[in-house]
């Protein structure tokens, strides 16, 4: 028997208010501009494009302001900083000093990346409830701001500013999930229930610190990396650390038991999206390396090569994945050529140098993999 989809009514209840109140602002800001403008057509799209790069600015104050919060409030609880973004910029610290990189993560604005400290269990409400409550922080007070200004520019920015962070702090504060990802509240609340998703999150958090101080996952602890039978994979942040012991496998050369990993992760129905999109590149590489040219062709679908598009110039194991593909799928051996200059490319902008060593290691077997294709 099927079973019946549940209704996500909290996500549902958020977001048509915010639909509501976006709609009412459009009309608001038409009839505004349209005022002003005096029935001049170019007028009163320049008015409109001003206010919505008001609107614009106010959101992206509102983005840094909640990764802001989860900075602040980690600092609080005795975590290590160790990366913050906006957008695709990514400020992280590499060798004690704090550098600027370009990361592209499909589908978030921002992240504020910390290492908890040291302990069994460390803190993690305050750190996961920061960036909402820096939200509403800011919010509060922007709307009497905007209530009580004449000024229509400023007003346009008030108003922007309280509804995106009145919206931002409703979207991570009340707890529920999206597409099967809990959001901040719901992990504030319910991380302590679960301390296997508990470890799993710290782990994975003392991973990418170990990552940026140059170590390679085959140098991490093993336990790390390692789950209990019967572990609920259904959990993202348990999936995550299952995603992270299959690229340790990668990265200590272990393919064959790797590519075991990564399919029986990617018969599962309740993997995530993005995880689906990363596990998915790494069996086209074990796929083509082992030389299961049709399995590799049949887990390249549009899909992938739009995701493998839209982050291949930020992660050189995309690079690697795309070079494995233009040489031992397509046997474009000039395409591999310019993948391969890429990749030196993207790696000299990683802030992820411990996997630097490894991935051009992995990149060499594919290429020993070509080389008995071709002999005749």
């Amino acid at each position: 028997m099927r079973q019946k989809k549940r209704i996500p009514w909290r996500s549902v209840l958020l977001v048509l208010p915010a639909a509501a109140v976006g709609a009412a602002l459009g009309y608001w800001g038409m009839s505004w501009a349209d005022k002003l403008g005096g029935g001049d057509p170019l007028k009163t799209a320049g008015l409109l494009l001003a206010g919505l790069a008001l609107a614009a600015l106010a959101y992206f104050l509102q983005v840094t302001v909640h990764e802001g919060g989860h900075l602040v409030c980690g600092l609080l609880t005795g975590y290590r900083p160790l990366s913050f973004r906006i957008g695709r910029v990514l400020l992280v610290k590499l060798d004690g000093r704090w550098r600027v990189r370009s990361l592209h993560i499909p589908g978030t604005g921002g992240q504020c990346l910390m290492s908890p400290p040291p302990q069994e269990h460390p803190p993690y409400r305050l750190y996961h409830l920061g960036g909402g409550l820096a939200n509403l922080l800011l919010a509060l007070p922007a709307l009497p701001l905007c209530l009580g200004t004449q000024l229509l520019p400023l007003r346009v920015f008030w108003g922007a500013l309280a509804v995106f962070g009145l919206w931002l702090a409703a979207a991570n504060l009340i707890p529920m999930k999206s597409g099967g990802i809990g959001n901040d509240g719901y992990n504030a609340q319910n991380l302590g229930k679960d301390p296997l998703a508990q470890r799993c999150l710290s782990a994975q958090l003392w991973m990418n610190a170990s990552l940026l101080e140059g170590y390679s996952l085959a140098d991490m602890p093993e336990e790390w990396f390692t789950l209990p039978q019967g572990a609920d994979l259904g959990n993202p942040m348990i999936a995550g650390t299952a995603m992270q012991a299959a690229s340790r496998l990668i990265a200590l050369g272990e393919l064959e038991e790797a590519d075991r990993a990564v399919r029986a992760l990617l018969a599962r129905n309740d993997l995530l999206g993005l995880y689906r999109l990363e596990l998915a590149g790494e069996a086209i590489y074990c796929a083509l390396v082992l030389g299961r040219r049709r399995e590799a062709e049949r887990l390249h679908t549009p899909e992938v090569r739009r995701y493998w598009r839209q982050t291949l110039k930020y992660y050189p194991s995309r690079v690697r994945q795309a070079y494995a593909w233009a040489l031992l799928a397509e046997g474009d051996q000039g395409e591999a050529e310019k993948l391969r200059r890429l990749f030196e490319k993207v790696a000299a902008r990683s802030p992820y140098t411990g996997e630097l060593a490894g991935e051009r290691r992995l990149l060499d077997r594919a290429e020993q993999a070509f080389r008995p294709a071709q002999t005749p």
